[in-house]
């Protein structure tokens, strides 16, 4: 069974609206990687997330025609979002190639893996380590 979401929370005020690095470390800990349904007027389960994928908002990840299938729906997204930001990426920074992974929270640097003087060799560390990129 997938992880239950909450549905309808009382969110701060201008949630989504607020660019994420201005949140609170308070807010981001609440609310970060979290998703959570938004009953709409037809009784569907809109799911959001703040997850990044929005600078300044919660990101939309789908709607539901029920809280269970809400709460699968939730689950799918956020594990495939994850799987998404947390992926290498390379960098090039004046004359050498950085391996980085993207900060995974606003509050949060993004994370040296590796230097290199080419891209040849930044790829080759690439496939050596993270084959499914």
């Amino acid at each position: 069974m997938p992880n239950r979401i909450p549905l309808d929370p009382k969110l701060p005020k201008t949630f989504d609206a607020t660019p994420n690095d201005t949140r609170s470390k308070q807010q981001l800990d609440a609310w970060w990687d979290r998703p959570y349904g938004i009953t709409l007027s037809d009784g569907r389960i809109e799911v959001r997330c703040l997850n990044g994928g929005a600078w300044d908002r919660s990101t939309y990840l789908g709607v539901a025609e029920n809280y269970d299938a809400a709460c699968a729906l939730a689950e799918a997204k956020q594990a495939e979002w994850l799987k998404f930001r947390e992926r290498p990426s390379v960098c090039l920074d004046a004359e050498q190639v950085l391996v980085i992974r993207q900060s995974q929270r606003p509050d949060e640097e993004p994370k040296e893996l590796g230097t290199f003087p080419t891209a040849e060799a930044a790829n080759d560390y690439l496939c050596a380590n993270f084959p499914e990129t």
